[in-house]
């Protein structure tokens, strides 16, 4: 390891600033260390000379010598001169701490490590021993306990032997932070001097433990002079990003890396999570752009974008950025499934029902594709091929409810109305799917004729889930039968009132309106005449394959899963579709 790689900015025994910064774990699992000079390694030689100085001015000498050869890069001169000296001053430590910043400047932390500990052995208070080998474990503390607990304690007897020692407080804050003792790592923090506690990686770090003591002002405080630092670097904000993440402050981490100089595609998406989880989905959706323009095979990436494109009310865009991601990972069944979701909120049944397809040829066995491939086959022109998916799932998943509701709507489609019934009884035992069973128990009774059990189910559907369009537009049609045109029109009004574009309440209500001559009559059936338009251009599109173009800057990944259409819309008589 270059020894510029190890420590900046430090203040030793002769009086200028001492400061190693160490960000530990951060999301992308990677470890830091700060770059630094070789004085730091040097740091504390006075301390070489206690039982010395006064009498073998020749050790001083020896040892000038030595660090001089050592600054100039001329480290196997710097090597024989410490062999010389060790046949003159056997188990010395100050001279076994500068062969282990020779082995450190030759990249062997290992040996390093030796020599360090031979001269805490040797010499008990020698400060810049314990501050070398601390560094060393600094680097791995973060994810070793072990390592972590060595570090402690070497920390600690530097306090003990330097009160004022800056950069041993802020080792302990980072190794009482990665043991999640927040208050400990701010009351180490809090020992820094003045000046310390304003550099950049106290900041982070007071940042880090304010947030995950849930100290709400002093976490916005520390992160407004985090990101207005000049010294701010992406590691710093990754030491803060874990607490920031579980104190949901997206508006501070958004502040953070909006101030980065450079950031890595790793920040950008950062960043653009942050805008979406604080609405600005423009915003993200520019930043994810940015980052996916860096990293072209970033699925999650797409993924991500796909997922805003969605919120957006962009469900094109959201096909976009899934079909490339299907062309950067092809085996991947999340992403034809996460294809069908968005198809299935355009009503595009026949894609949906294709991709659908393309997931259960990866993973024919995964539960969520067989269910999702049922329920949109069950819309098909056979609805009883969707059965084999939705037995398939219940094989899985042994008494789901959501299985047992498809398996009843399936049959319902299918007209096989006694098994239907078989399926929905036991769905309204789960208070999750016990409405819409009600909901098709009624259903199946009204294409029966069975109008007060019909009513029945559908008041139970009601009741379990209030201000529902499609239950009320059904109560509606039964009153229509019954000639209760009064209550019949307020079901359907009331309907219209919860979705403005229900098919069957359209329809019912201009049904009221020619049986009793109502002169709205003419204004609703140019209205209905516009529903019918629209859910003509609905079953085109529907039944259509439609064709992305793949765009080689599109972007996803973070979705949730499938969404199916809720109940189908009956036609005029009443009959499903």
């Amino acid at each position: 390891m270059h020894i510029r790689c190890l420590i900046s900015n430090m203040r030793g025994h002769c009086g200028t600033s001492v400061y190693t910064r160490h960000t530990g774990r951060t999301w992308l699992g990677e470890g830091y260390l700060r770059s630094g000079l070789i004085a730091i390694l040097l740091a504390g030689l006075p301390g070489v000379f206690i039982g010395f100085a006064q009498q073998d001015s020749l050790y001083q000498q020896t040892v000038f010598e030595i660090q001089k050869e050592i600054e100039a890069g001329n480290l196997d001169d710097a090597r024989r001169l410490i062999a010389a000296a060790e046949a003159k001053y056997p188990h010395d430590g100050g001279l076994e701490n500068l062969l282990g910043v020779i082995e450190i400047q030759q990249g062997h932390s290992a040996e390093a490590a030796q020599d360090f500990s031979k001269a805490i052995r040797h010499n008990p208070r020698l400060v810049s021993a314990y501050m070398n080998l601390a560094r060393i474990e600094m680097q791995t503390a973060a994810t070793d306990p072990k390592v972590r607990s060595d570090a402690l304690s070497r920390s600690l007897k530097v306090t003990q032997l330097d009160p004022h020692n800056d950069e041993a407080y802020y080792q302990l804050a980072s190794l009482y932070l990665w043991d999640k003792q927040y208050q400990l790592s701010l009351n180490q923090l809090e020992k820094l001097s003045q000046a310390a506690q304003k550099q950049v990686g106290a900041l982070a770090l007071f940042c880090a433990d304010r947030a995950a003591l849930n100290q709400r002002d002093a976490t916005t405080t520390a992160a407004g002079a985090l990101a207005v630092n000049p010294d701010l670097t992406e590691a710093d904000a990754n030491t803060c990003l874990p607490e920031l993440q579980r104190a949901r402050r997206a508006d501070l981490i958004e502040l953070l890396y909006s101030h980065l100089q450079a950031p890595s595609v790793y920040a950008l998406r950062i960043l653009g999570l942050a805008q979406e989880a604080n609405g600005k989905l423009k915003d993200a959706r520019t930043t994810l752009e940015k980052a996916f323009s860096k990293s072209k095979n970033s699925v999650v990436i797409l993924e991500d974008l796909a997922r805003i494109a969605r919120t957006q009310k962009d469900n094109d865009g959201a096909l976009g950025y899934i079909a490339h991601a299907r062309d950067l990972a092809p085996n991947d069944a999340q992403l034809p499934y996460e294809f069908a979701a968005v198809c299935l909120q355009m009503r595009l049944f026949g894609e949906a029902r294709k991709a659908l397809g393309d997931a259960l040829r990866l993973a024919p066995d995964d539960p969520d594709y067989n269910l999702a491939m049922g329920l949109v086959v069950s819309y098909s022109s056979d609805p009883s091929q969707a059965i084999p998916y939705l037995k398939r799932f219940l094989d899985l998943k042994p008494n789901d409810p959501e299985g047992l509701l498809a398996m009843g709507t399936a049959n319902f489609r299918a007209k096989d109305y006694d098994t239907a019934r078989q399926w929905l009884k036991h769905a309204t035992e789960n208070p999750k799917t016990a409405a819409d069973a009600h909901y098709y128990l009624g259903r199946i009774e009204l294409q029966m004729g069975n109008l007060n059990e019909a009513t029945a189910e559908l008041d139970k559907s009601l009741t379990l889930h209030p201000q529902q369009a499609d239950t009320l537009s059904q109560l509606g049609q039964i009153s229509l039968q019954e000639r209760d045109f009064k209550r019949a029109s307020a079901r359907f009004e009331e309907a219209l009132r919860l979705d403005p574009d229900n098919y069957t309440a359209n329809f019912g209500l201009l049904q009221v309106y020619a049986r009793t001559s109502d002169p709205r009559r003419e204004k609703q059936s140019q209205r209905f005449d516009q529903i019918k338009d629209m859910k003509e251009e609905q079953d085109r599109q529907m039944m259509r394959m439609i064709q992305i173009r793949r765009s080689s800057d599109a972007d996803p990944k973070n979705q949730s899963k499938s969404e199916t259409p809720r109940p189908d819309q009956p036609k005029p008589n009443g009959e499903p579709q």
